[in-house]
C-alpha cells in the first residue's frame, strides 16, 4: 500500500508542480489583469511553496526529479526576489571597506513616511534629515510647520492638502492637488537652484489577501488594479519626465507589492525604483513590525542617479519608512 502511494505521489506531484511553476512564470512575465491574484503575491512567497512541496515529494519519494524542482524553485526564489537582492547588497556592502562619503550639497535624500494622523511617526521619520518629506495620512499643519522649521528654518516649504503633504527646503512655485485626489504635486526649487517636480502618491489598496481567491474578491482587485494604472499613468503626466533640468520624484502608497502592471507606466517612463536599483537590507514596508509587502516606494527620473535606499522601522505606523539618497545630475 505504502509503495503504491509513493508510486503514484512521484508520478503526479512533480510534473504538476512544473506546470504550476511554468504558469506562475507565464502570469509574472505577462501580467494580465485577468491573472491579478498571481501576480500580487510576492516572487519568494511562490517559490517557497513550490520548494517546500518538492521537498517533501522528495522525503517521501525520493527519486531525481523532486530533487530537480526543489532546486528549481529554491534558485527561483532567490535569484528572482528583490528581497533576496537587498540582503545580498547589505552583505556586499558590510564586507567592503567603508565607502567615501559623498561631497556635501551633492546627494539628495528623499524620505516617505504614513503617518496614520501620529505626530511620532513625523519625527521619526525627521530624525533621517530628509532634503524631501513625503507624507501620507499626515498630522495637523501645525505639527508639519514645527518639523518643518527645525529641519529647514526659514527657507522651508510645507504643503498640505487633504492627508497628503510635501515638505522641503525651498520655494514651491507651483502646486495641483485637491482633497479628494490621490496625488499631490508640488515643483520645488531648492536654494541651490534645483528645481524637483515631486508627486506624493496614495493609491487605493490592492495587496493580496487570504480570500482574494473568491470570485467577488478577485472581480475587485482586476478593477482596483485597472483603476490605478489608469491614476498612475494620469499623474505621471501632470509633470512629464521630458526635461533634464528638472528632477522628478513619485512617491508614497501605491497600494501594490512591486512587479505588478500598476508601475508599467512608471517603467515605460523610464522612471527608476530607488530600491530595486541600489536598496539594501529587507525593503518591505507593510505591516511595519513584520513587513512582507513594499507597498510603499519612491521612484525618480534619471537625472536623478539612486545612490542609497532602505527602510525603517516606524513603530507608531503601520508601515515602515522608506530613505532614498539620489545624486542630482550635473548642470
Amino acid at each position: 500500500m505504502w509503495r503504491t502511494i509513493q508510486k503514484t505521489l512521484a508520478t503526479t506531484v512533480p510534473p504538476l508542480l512544473l506546470l504550476g511553476y511554468l504558469a506562475v512564470a507565464i502570469c509574472l512575465l505577462n501580467r494580465w489583469d485577468a491573472m491579478v491574484m498571481v501576480t500580487l503575491v510576492p516572487v519568494w512567497l511562490w517559490a517557497g511553496v513550490g520548494a517546500l512541496i518538492a521537498l517533501l515529494c522528495w522525503i517521501i519519494c525520493r527519486g531525481v526529479l523532486p530533487g530537480v524542482l526543489f532546486c528549481l524553485f529554491l534558485i527561483t526564489g532567490i535569484g528572482f526576489s528583490e528581497e533576496a537582492f537587498g540582503i545580498v547588497r547589505e552583505l556586499i556592502i558590510s564586507l567592503k571597506k567603508t565607502p567615501a562619503e559623498a561631497p556635501a550639497g551633492k546627494i539628495l535624500r528623499i524620505v516617505n513616511v504614513r503617518c496614520g494622523g501620529e505626530e511620532a511617526s513625523l519625527r521619526k521619520a525627521a530624525e533621517s534629515s530628509p532634503d524631501v518629506l513625503i507624507v501620507q495620512e499626515a498630522p495637523d499643519k501645525t505639527i508639519l510647520e514645527a518639523v518643518a522649521d527645525q529641519l529647514y528654518g526659514v527657507e522651508r516649504s510645507v504643503t498640505l492638502i487633504g492627508k497628503k503633504a510635501i515638505l522641503g527646503r525651498g520655494e514651491a512655485l507651483a502646486v495641483i492637488g485637491d482633497p479628494e485626489s490621490p496625488a499631490l504635486h508640488v515643483r520645488l526649487k531648492r536654494p541651490d537652484g534645483l528645481v524637483l517636480d515631486v508627486s506624493n502618491l496614495d493609491l487605493p489598496g490592492c495587496r493580496p489577501r487570504i480570500d482574494m481567491w473568491r470570485p467577488d474578491k478577485w472581480s475587485g482587485l482586476i478593477t482596483a488594479r485597472i483603476e490605478n494604472r489608469r491614476l498612475v499613468r494620469t499623474h505621471l503626466g501632470e509633470h512629464p519626465v521630458n526635461r533634464q533640468s528638472i528632477g522628478r520624484i513619485i512617491a508614497g502608497g501605491f497600494g501594490t507589492p512591486p512587479g505588478d502592471d500598476v508601475f508599467r507606466p512608471l517603467e515605460n517612463s523610464g522612471m527608476l525604483d530607488t530600491y530595486a536599483e541600489v536598496g539594501t537590507g529587507w525593503g518591505n514596508t507593510y505591516p511595519s513590525d513584520y513587513p512582507l509587502l513594499r507597498l510603499d516606494q519612491v521612484w525618480v527620473s534619471p537625472n536623478l542617479k539612486p545612490r542609497q535606499s532602505t527602510t525603517r522601522l516606524n513603530a507608531a505606523g503601520k508601515n515602515r519608512i522608506v530613505v532614498s539618497e539620489v545624486e542630482p545630475a550635473a548642470r
